[in-house]
């Protein structure tokens, strides 16, 4: 278990569709450079509903190797009160091609508590491996390969691809396979598209949503048979808009509470 970085893995963007022909072939990305999605993370366990961290998620143009690309970061840290308790910094940075949501180099830099992860990740699309430098949960730095197949993505990554999936495409009820690697291991889950419905956000109000569940990771916090419900934002962005997940002791949200630089009006607020 990755500890937290896993329950934000998995809650945050463990949402990222693996199943050929779900994406949107040669259209316009809906995102752009300078997009801003920010979210409040709460804990909730009987009377306690208390926000812990922040969740920013950002896009900027780039370059990598000579060429214009996108840097996706996705930044966490824990609230001023909740630091006190549990200190906790998550950086993920991703870069990808401007006209595709395809990696091509991935950085980790997690802090939580005393627990410390690296990742250093360059993708090798025609070796269909990840050569990683990496190094979590003490035990060195570690240099290795890590076979991927076809749609492997990372943390900061997963989310802007989903949103390029063809959501006009899905039933009710249909199962798409999910991927994404961290640290040394690439995590297979299932994402089930449960339709549409007007979901209340904090700070927002009710938005016409696309609804998901996910399973997440077994582990420390989670037994293996807990789902995790999304939503997304039913209009061109496809932003996502909340989550909610049980834990062992309590359970997990994410809302969103500001939106900057949206590539298309915000048209899934309820009027």
């Amino acid at each position: 278990m990755k500890r937290l970085a896993v329950i934000l893995c998995t809650l945050l963007v463990a949402v990222l569709a693996q199943a050929q022909g779900m994406f949107n072939k040669g259209e316009e990305l809906p995102f752009k450079a300078g997009e801003l999605i920010r979210m409040g993370l709460y804990f909730k366990w009987g009377a306690v509903n208390t926000e812990v961290a922040t969740g920013d998620l950002m896009l900027a143009e780039s370059t990598l190797n000579g060429k214009d690309v996108y840097k996706a970061s996705l930044i966490a840290d824990s609230a001023p009160f909740f630091s006190v308790f549990y200190d906790m910094h998550e950086r993920f940075e991703t870069w990808f091609p401007q006209n595709a949501v395809r990696p091509l180099k991935h950085l980790r830099n997690t802090k939580q508590g005393e627990y410390r992860a690296l990742n250093n990740y360059i993708y090798d699309w025609n070796s269909k491996v990840i050569h990683a430098d990496i190094n979590f949960g003490g035990r060195g730095q570690q240099l290795m390969d890590i076979p991927i197949g076809d749609t492997v993505c990372d943390i900061s990554s997963m989310i802007y691809l989903v949103r390029t999936m063809d959501f006009d495409a899905l039933t009710p009820g249909q199962k798409i396979p999910l991927s994404f690697a961290i640290d040394d291991t690439v995590f297979d889950i299932v994402l089930t598209y449960r339709g549409k419905e007007a979901v209340k956000v904090r700070r927002i109000g009710k938005v016409n949503a696309l609804r998901f569940s996910c399973s997440v990771v077994s582990g420390a916090m989670f037994d293996g048979e807990t789902e995790m419900t999304m939503w997304f934002s039913d209009d061109s962005n496809h932003v996502p808009v909340g989550f909610m997940a049980p834990l062992r002791i309590g359970s997990v949200q994410g809302w969103v509470k500001q939106l900057e630089n949206l590539k298309y009006p915000f048209e899934a607020r309820v009027k």
